[in-house]
């Protein structure tokens, strides 16, 4: 059988892993890839390419990084490319339906969680805040309304205590290789019909504002550590600590409180571990940046910094 042409398109790190899965199909054939315009990053305000994007120089294919996807000399090429269908990961804007529509097995796209369940810009995020002991990964068929459309199939797996947002990443792309390889391939050849999603328990992720990022320390040692966990990958959770603010990156809850601690202090310091009282019970501190400096463990950080009992994080 002749292999499925396809017209990528995705944005982050974690969609230039799912491209890479894609390649390694022999029944399916990349014929260009849709990503962002090149943006300025950092303090020289240099231009940078998506990951996608750089993957795609690799694989000399051509690419397509439209202001809009809605441009009409974009919607043109992409035509004329005539391919079976298009998969969409991590994108990171809407596709209006004259792109949907010209592919005759439609768009189709990788969600990481179990829809409907989390649809929206940051459900791994989403998920982590909220504490969910389980997530997944959803092959979809993409609709006008966004992460509404009917499923192809999906993969379930659990959430540990210390599973971080890279975690779950990591999972879900390990999880969406047996989806391109079974359900992907079924459905391009017509063996597998799309389910309807129950639309009834649907829940939205909304993209995160990173003024949700600061740590209020009257909130539960959970969830605290549900928000760093889930911002490790930006934009961070963060505090301050004598006035200088710092990231924290990793913690453990410990299920024990301090009584003679308000919530922020410091409430004990060893060798290699420094513990910070809550609202109910305590978070250790495992990793964190200083303001202008390295991510370091928290052992490091105890070495070089003058902190002592009762200093208040806030």
């Amino acid at each position: 059988m002749k292999p499925f042409s396809f017209i990528f398109a995705g944005t982050s790190d974690a969609a230039s892993d799912c491209l890479n899965l894609l390649i390694e199909s022999k029944t399916l054939t990349l014929k260009g890839v849709v990503s962002r315009p090149d943006t300025s990053r950092d303090r020289g305000m240099k231009k940078q390419s998506s990951a996608v994007k750089s993957l795609a120089k690799k694989l000399t294919v051509p690419v397509w990084t439209p202001n809009k996807a809605s441009e009409p000399v974009f919607l043109n090429e992409i035509s004329e490319k005539k391919c079976d269908f298009s998969f969409v990961c991590s994108y990171g804007q809407i596709l209006p339906s004259a792109y949907l529509q010209l592919f005759p097995k439609g768009s189709l796209n990788l969600h990481f969680s179990l829809l409907p369940r989390w649809r929206g810009a940051a459900p791994v995020q989403r998920a982590l805040m909220a504490g969910d002991q389980q997530t997944g990964v959803c092959l979809q068929i993409m609709t006008k309304e966004l992460d509404a459309g009917d499923i192809i199939g999906q993969r379930e797996f659990k959430i540990s205590e210390e599973d971080n947002a890279e975690d779950i990443f990591n999972k879900s792309l390990k999880a969406t290789k047996s989806l391109i390889t079974k359900e992907l391939v079924e459905y391009l050849r017509g063996e597998l019909k799309a389910q309807p999603q129950n639309h009834k328990k649907k829940t939205y992720a909304q993209k995160i504002d990173k003024k949700e990022a600061q740590i209020i320390w009257k909130e539960p040692s959970f969830t605290i550590h549900n928000k760093i966990r889930a911002l490790f990958l930006g934009p961070q959770a963060f505090s301050f600590l004598n006035g200088k603010r710092i990231k924290i990156y990793r913690s453990k809850v410990i299920r024990k409180n301090y009584p003679n601690f308000n919530p922020g202090e410091v409430c004990l310091i060893e060798k290699s571990k420094l513990l910070v009282a809550c609202e109910e019970e305590t978070l250790s501190l495992l990793e964190i940046q200083k303001e202008g400096k390295k991510r370091q463990k928290i052992e490091d950080f105890i070495k070089g910094y003058p902190i002592k009992l009762k200093d208040r994080l806030a």
